[in-house]
């Protein structure tokens, strides 16, 4: 006899299903391309050394020496060998060597360690030191095994927190965004394990008292930019597996789902209500601190719900943010953020920052129109300097894909025409 499935009873389950095929996102702007200037501390930047930081001697041959003097005075492990070892390494790291000069970090790490133990503070000026070579060889694999390392240092993210550890776990998790970005191992994995950490620190946070605002503003912003991650690189995997028939329904084709897909699943499913709620707990908190702040975070509500297709919730965001800034006096900070299209997201969760030696990049003019529901038309472009082999027809593709937060400042969503804007291509 044949498996048979009711009518009502097919459609609650394709109802139940309903919540798992979202719509697609929109492109991931900063991906391809970025606006000409834009940076977010996202990129990791401030991991770049700036001209002039340190002053090393040409030839290295004064650290040489005085490196050989102290290891037969004291032996290869003596504590007085860590800051020779460090300067020498800065000398070969400016030179371009980086691989001697991560050898020579390393290695002062190690008489750190074994003068002062495992955990010594003294270390993380080295590390950082090191963590910077391989970024600027651009060795992503052995970056991101010290990156773990890193965080050991600072506690793993657990409580007690402290500023130290507040700014680790922050950088840790800048980090692991960035290594998804590079495709580096196993990325639902990495993300699912970020969200999770994340979220418990988010936890301890909130039943720590007197916690500064800034750390809880800042660890909450890395679990929504987690979550753009997420419902821009995953699809639910039971909308690949089980779109079920009647007869499968009756339990002769089960789909078993491994423990990190359910978990995968489930975050894609909660993810625009748990950032909403990330994004309301945060501005209850933000009530105390002014209303710039209370205004930035409605607007990254606002932009979390446009982002996501809730147009309802996040026009009555925005309209919050222009009540919130008019009452305060703001209007210049007003027109700042909603005076004019801005592409969305904006935060840099998938810009791929040049963090290490590239060459020239092209760059694009193009001229458009933006609806008053953040959509490209009428898009004009042009190659405007560098490498002109980059595609413009992908270009433009992108960029009509891009959603853009429309001009607000009326309080009511505009259309804008005549947008000029360059941009930097992106390998």
């Amino acid at each position: 006899m044949l498996n048979t499935c009711p009518l009502s009873l097919l459609c609650g389950l394709l109802l139940a299903l309903q919540p798992l095929v979202a719509a697609a996102a929109p492109a991931p702007y900063g991906e391809g391309f970025v606006r000409l200037g834009a940076q977010w501390g996202e990129g990791g930047l401030e991991w770049l050394e700036r001209p002039g930081d340190s002053n090393i001697p040409g030839d290295g041959q004064a650290f040489e020496q005085q490196l050989e003097s102290l290891e037969q005075a004291g032996g290869p492990y003596a504590d007085s060998l860590a800051e020779p070892l460090a300067s020498l390494g800065r000398h070969y790291r400016q030179a371009g060597d980086y691989q001697q000069a991560a050898a020579l970090y390393r290695r002062a790490m190690h008489v750190i360690r074994v003068n002062d133990g495992l955990g010594s503070d003294r270390q993380v000026p080295l590390l950082r030191e090191l963590l910077l070579s391989y970024r600027q060889a651009g060795n992503l694999e052995a970056l991101d095994e010290r990156y773990d390392y890193f965080f050991h240092l600072f506690g793993n993210g657990r409580p007690p927190f402290t500023q130290a550890r507040i700014r680790a776990a922050q950088e840790y998790m800048r980090w692991q965004r960035e290594a998804l970005r590079h495709e580096l191992g196993a990325g639902r994995q990495r993300l699912l394990k970020l969200i999770e950490l994340n979220a418990d620190m988010l936890e301890h946070m909130q039943q720590q008292a007197n916690v500064p605002y800034r750390w809880l503003r800042d660890v909450s912003y890395s679990q929504v930019l987690n979550h753009y991650l997420l419902l821009q690189r995953f699809e639910p995997t039971i909308a690949e597996q089980q779109l079920l028939t009647s007869r499968e329904y009756m339990g002769t084709q089960q789909v078993v789902q491994s423990l990190e897909e359910q978990k995968l699943d489930a975050r894609l499913r909660t993810a625009p209500a748990q950032v909403a709620a990330i994004f309301r707990q945060l501005s209850r908190a933000a009530a105390g601190q002014g209303a710039v702040e209370t205004a930035a975070v409605h607007l990254g509500l606002a932009d979390w719900y446009f982002w996501n297709g809730n147009r309802q919730r996040a026009a009555a965001s925005y309209r919050e943010v222009v009540a919130i800034l008019n009452e305060a006096g703001e209007q210049a900070l007003l027109q700042q953020w909603l005076g004019e299209p801005v592409e969305l997201p904006d935060n840099g969760v998938f810009w791929r920052a040049e963090t290490f030696a590239a060459g020239p990049a092209a760059t694009i003019e193009a001229r458009y129109d933006v609806s008053a529901r953040g959509r490209v038309s009428g898009l004009e472009a042009r190659h405007t300097g560098g490498d002109e082999d980059h595609n413009l027809h992908d270009f433009r593709r992108q960029l009509s894909a891009t959603l853009f937060r429309p001009r607000w400042a009326s309080g009511e969503a505009e259309a804008v025409e005549g947008l000029t804007r360059r941009y930097r291509l992106l390998d």
